[in-house]
């Protein structure tokens, strides 16, 4: 069945790209309502969907004529992986909050408020022919499957990240413990010139894995040695819920990026051959 949260939750913090302090309040919502955003003064609601993304520069941001906001990836992927399917979100501002830079304090808001079941039931797309997207040697690509499983690899050319992998079946449980903690992270050597380009004002160790000429310049090191390959899972997971629905079947990513994960959700719209809609029971 569907799920809601039981009570509403406010989280606050400070935007990574904006540098601005925000707000946000989770609100329980009808069965059907889907993950949907509101900003302060928005007349409708912006739903979490493919359709209303308007940029993936180093974060996912949708929006419409009146209003946007960004670096929704994080929550996305906590209400993905935790089995909300309708929530409202407000927005006191027009970024979320980065908070340590994972999932993990938006799990923590999801826990003190609640998870109830709902009286319909959750339809789900079902991968029924692959789907892939390349460029060069970057691809994503979804395959029919049981559950939905993940595999994904990067390869940076830094001696403290280098080639990782990660694999795993999505499960409330296994994002909890196994990647809803990773953290955000960057290189110090391209920090000046994001922030040239109006990015990252809210950055910092507080919030992110920084990557300098000698290793992790974070005083408490990494949480796990693939801390990486993990977060980049994370986002992917929040990227591929802008499908709608939640899905089954088998991801697989080379060198991934927000870019590429949309623009498979966007084939994956068009081909409507290769998957198809079934409720639950």
């Amino acid at each position: 069945m569907q799920h809601t949260l039981a009570s509403a939750v406010r989280v606050s913090g400070i935007g990574l790209h904006t540098g601005k302090s925000v707000e946000v309040a989770l609100h329980p919502a009808p069965a059907g309502t889907g993950v949907v955003f509101m900003g302060p003064a928005s007349v409708t609601p912006v739903k979490a969907h493919v359709s209303n993304v308007v940029d993936t520069r180093l974060a996912t941001s949708i929006g419409d004529a009146n209003w946007s906001v960004q670096t929704i990836e994080h929550l996305l992927a906590a209400l993905m992986g935790l089995g909300i399917d309708n929530v409202e979100i407000r927005v006191f501002g027009n970024e979320l909050p980065i908070l340590d830079g994972s999932a993990k304090q938006w799990i923590e808001a999801i826990d003190q408020a609640g998870v109830v079941s709902q009286t319909m039931p959750r339809t789900f797309m079902i991968v029924t022919d692959v789907v892939e997207v390349r460029d060069g040697d970057r691809s994503v690509r979804l395959s029919p499957g049981e559950g939905f499983h993940i595999q994904a690899a990067i390869d940076f050319d830094h001696p403290s990240v280098g080639q990782q992998s990660w694999e795993m079946t999505l499960t409330p449980d296994a994002f909890r413990r196994q990647i809803g903690w990773a953290r955000t992270f960057g290189f110090f050597a391209q920090v000046e010139g994001l922030r040239r380009m109006g990015l990252i004002r809210g950055g910092s160790l507080d919030n992110a894995v920084v990557f300098g000429n000698d290793g992790v310049m974070n005083p408490e090191g990494l949480r796990s040695i693939d801390e990486p390959i993990r977060h980049k899972v994370l986002d992917m997971i929040g990227d591929l819920s802008l499908l709608g629905y939640p899905l089954q079947g088998r991801f697989e990513a080379e060198r991934p990026g927000h870019a590429l994960t949309r623009s498979l959700v966007d084939t994956m719209l068009v081909r409507r051959d290769c998957w198809c809609l079934i409720e639950g029971n």
